[in-house]
């Protein structure tokens, strides 16, 4: 499999935008790949809050949702294989009253299934562990997902 380069933040996040318009209206970011943490961004504001003037539920999923395609993108040929959340399980500890960030561990040797799988099967299968912290470091909410990345344009 061919690897496309490492992109810039600004770059991933630009093309996240484009695949996701949702991104663009919240203001997700794609913030840090380094160490084989992956994180991102979302601020707190008119599109992202709720009539309690704290994060809404929805921006806060997706920010957790977004990390496991940023992993693919940054790892794959993101042309050729697209990850789709399969599950998502969200548990809400404290409300945000501030922006947000999401924060996915992915280590090397789940880098190398990735690569082997798609290499080999073309199609692969992972879970994430998400952590989601407001500006002061609070935990917001964690979640755990599961995404299965294949080529998904040819089915359809």
């Amino acid at each position: 499999m061919k690897n496309k380069g490492k992109l810039s933040l600004e770059r991933y996040t630009e093309e996240a935008r484009q695949l996701c318009p949702i991104y663009t209206v919240i203001g997700l970011e794609a913030k840090s790949l380094i160490d084989n943490v992956y994180k991102c961004y979302t601020p707190l504001c008119d599109y992202t809050k709720n009539h309690l003037n704290i994060m809404h539920a929805g921006p806060i999923w997706m920010t957790a949702e977004y990390l496991g395609g940023l992993v693919v993108m940054h790892n794959c040929e993101s042309s050729q294989f697209q990850p789709v959340v399969a599950n998502l399980e969200i548990n809400f500890i404290n409300p945000a009253n501030s922006g947000i960030y999401g924060e996915l561990e992915f280590d090397e040797i789940a880098v190398r299934a990735l690569r082997q799988d798609l290499e080999s099967s073309g199609q692969h299968k992972f879970e994430t562990k998400v952590i989601i912290r407001d500006e002061a470091e609070q935990i917001i909410a964690k979640a755990q997902g599961i995404y299965v990345v294949r080529n998904f344009l040819d089915a359809v």
